[in-house]
């Protein structure tokens, strides 16, 4: 596997792999977040922290490095524009996981997928009922399985073209480490101080 390249977070200054930052452009109408590194121009990195975001447009530093034209964002809306990126990154991974025949969803699908030890990871909804749960977590004792809780039942539902779902199981370690990952991100970006 070949080196990561190494950026600058426009926020902290830390130099991390490129894979742990989010890139930032200047777009038509101001700064716009590249969560695929697909749009051109010129980038910016920045953590996926709201301290980083903050320190990145204090004094319209960002605004000056990608010399956009637009209105810089406040902190809060770039903060959210990212937020909502990584929801996004989530969502798909789910959708591509249950296509290619790597997700369990509800709770019978999940018990087999555990009991044949197939499941990496599990996510509960955060509206899961508390019994479905603790169900599910008996299951898993043993094992201590990476174990998420996002969106509702009805957006789990949503995504996988059923009603409600309050469980899944993600059957492929690579999907699951990748949800993993977005997790993190999203959860230092719920939990980040102003």
């Amino acid at each position: 596997m070949g080196h990561q390249p190494e950026r600058t977070c426009t926020g902290c200054r830390g130099a991390f792999s490129k894979s742990e930052l989010i890139r930032l452009v200047a777009g038509p109408t101001g700064v716009a977040v590249d969560y695929r590194e697909k749009l051109p121009g010129r980038g910016a990195y920045v953590c996926p922290r709201a301290e980083c975001i903050r320190k990145a447009l204090a004094k319209g530093g960002l605004s000056r490095f990608l010399r956009s034209a637009g209105p810089p964002p406040t902190p809060v809306e770039l903060t959210d524009r990212v937020r909502a990126a990584v929801v996004e990154k989530i969502k798909s991974l789910i959708v591509m996981a249950a296509k290619a025949g790597m997700l369990a969803s509800g709770y019978s699908a999940v018990r087999d997928g555990i009991e044949k030890g197939k499941v990496s990871a599990l996510i509960f909804a955060a509206d899961v009922s508390e019994g479905t749960r603790e169900k599910v977590e008996l299951l898993d004792a043993a094992r201590g399985m990476q174990r998420e809780t996002l969106f509702t039942r009805e957006e789990l539902g949503r995504m996988l073209g059923r009603e409600l779902v309050g469980v899944v199981g993600i059957e492929e370690r690579g999907f699951a480490d990748a949800v993993r990952r977005e997790s993190l991100r999203l959860k230092s970006l719920i939990n980040s101080a102003w």
